[in-house]
């Protein structure tokens, strides 16, 4: 382990391989599958501008009620499910690349966030959650008694 290069080119080639796998076994058996991932997560893009930091989630096809938006500790918890409401009763699938089911982001947010005033909208697919940073406290002046 003297080349920490070698150990993850290593790491690499050793999942690609194991995809490899899964996809000619799931594709003997059942082309149509994808295997099981666990939990989706969405994607999310966090930048910071002059007055506040923006997350923006990736959420096509979720209900603003099927979605909650919480901060703790410095923890921005997005959460919520993604529902299968698809109409079609009857599929045989040839493939399936939309995760149905719960996920959860987390991401961890600076200590001058203005908590108290934090917003949360759905748009067109999108969430977009603001965090307004504090405002920076001017330097007191003091008049110091002499004794």
């Amino acid at each position: 382990m003297d080349n920490p290069e070698n150990l993850f080119g290593d790491i690499k080639r050793a999942r690609a391989e194991m995809e490899h796998l899964m996809r000619h076994v799931f594709s003997e058996a059942l082309p149509i599958l994808r295997p099981f991932q666990g939990k989706w997560q969405p994607n999310v893009d966090v930048f910071e501008c002059e007055d506040s930091i923006v997350v923006v989630a990736e959420l096509a096809g979720v209900r603003r009620e099927d979605v909650s938006v919480t901060f703790d500790e410095g923890k921005l918890h997005l959460s919520g499910i993604r529902r299968d409401e698809i109409l079609y009763k009857e599929r045989k699938y040839c493939q399936m690349e939309i995760n149905y089911c719960e996920f959860e982001r987390v991401i961890y947010l600076p200590e001058n966030i203005d908590s108290d005033k934090i917003t949360a909208r759905l748009s067109n697919g999108l969430m977009f959650i603001e965090a307004p940073k504090k405002k920076p406290e001017e330097p007191k002046s003091l008049q110091v008694q002499i004794g």
